[in-house]
């Protein structure tokens, strides 16, 4: 875990940001994209295996459209890296395209929380020879789907960005202070932007999962991909209601934060009574695959993780509620958040 923590950091300083939690990559023909790529896929070259990547680019279908005929790897490229995988997670450790690791994206609407890759939420998109998203299946864990601030600006599909009243940047700016990696978007985040913040110290970029999808499926492989099965957050309640003509209104509620432009400052983070802290550590172990975006290990007590300056601790499961949503937060001290230091967890 500690080698892709030094490889994001590598990564950032060498490509100005962080990699996106879902990546569009182009084969080498310039024929075709594969759509949706997880996390690892640029990451690779950071990680030693640029001839994977190469192998990968140059074996993928040449094919552009996303649903009919999608551009997707060769089956001799889906291969097992043991840097991916933790030896105590028997579903990921010696698989093919096993990952037993999942990256911080913050806050995340209970609408978009745990839809495993069969169910509605980040799944069922379809796109054009463009790569451009035609229908959506449900909402999606963009920097600017939530709105924050509650004036009913946001965006309307979740995905694009644009003016007028789809895209509030006091949303974008707040949700990008909640986590480190979003889906492909105009935000990026870096080690940088990270310093400035909370600090690097006191960030989560890595964490285990048991429920994590494999590393070398994407957006083409399953109609939809994204932070359930790559990432992690913590689920926050929202409201369902939405607006003739647009996806999703994910307004937070007044019972989760201080006010509406400040992160939590309380541990009052139950979604639901009937189906309550889901996103604690090592809850729900034997979730289906994209089930459940949160820590959980075959370890007992806790999980391991890596902080965004590479440094490995182990997060005991017991860490108090408030702590642990601060550590997620890349820039919470700028909504509100108190300071940490390492003596807190």
């Amino acid at each position: 875990m500690r080698q892709i923590g030094l490889a994001m950091t590598a990564f950032s300083s060498t490509n100005g940001g962080l990699p996106s939690l879902t990546n569009d990559v182009q084969n080498s023909a310039g024929t075709g994209t594969v759509y949706g790529a997880s996390w690892v896929v640029p990451l690779l070259p950071a990680l030693d295996n640029t001839a994977l990547l190469k192998n990968m680019r140059t074996n993928a279908s040449s094919v552009g459209t996303q649903v009919a005929t999608p551009v997707t790897w060769s089956a001799s490229d889906l291969t097992w890296l043991g840097v991916l995988t933790c030896p105590d997670d028997v579903d990921s450790n010696h698989v093919a395209g096993g990952l037993s690791f999942v990256l911080n994206s913050g806050f995340i609407s209970s609408a978009i929380w745990g839809q495993a890759l069969t169910t509605s939420g980040e799944v069922n998109q379809t796109m054009d020879a463009t790569g451009a998203i035609t229908s959506y299946g449900g909402p999606i864990h963009q920097p600017y789907a939530i709105d924050w601030n509650l004036d009913t600006i946001y965006s309307t599909d979740g995905h694009t960005l644009s003016t007028g009243t789809s895209f509030d940047a006091i949303d974008y700016a707040i949700q990008t202070s909640t986590g480190v990696f979003f889906r492909q978007s105009p935000f990026t985040s870096s080690i940088d932007f990270i310093s400035v913040g909370d600090g690097q110290s006191n960030t989560i970029m890595i964490t285990e999962n048991l429920s994590a999808a494999s590393w070398n499926l994407s957006r083409d492989t399953f109609a939809g991909y994204g932070v359930n099965h790559v990432g992690f957050g913590i689920r926050i309640p929202t409201t369902n209601a939405a607006p003739t003509g647009t996806l999703f209104n994910c307004g937070v509620t007044a019972a989760t934060f201080t006010s509406s432009l400040a992160l939590q400052t309380t541990a009052n983070f139950t979604s639901s009574s009937s189906n309550p802290d889901q996103w604690e550590i090592n809850r729900n172990l034997y979730a289906a695959v994209g089930a459940a975006p949160r820590p959980s290990s075959q370890h007992a007590g806790g999980v391991n993780v890596v902080m965004s300056d590479a440094r490995g601790i182990f997060l005991n499961e017991t860490v108090d509620k408030a702590v642990y949503a601060k550590l997620l937060t890349s820039n919470g001290v700028t909504y509100g958040e108190a300071t940490l230091n390492s003596a807190s967890y």
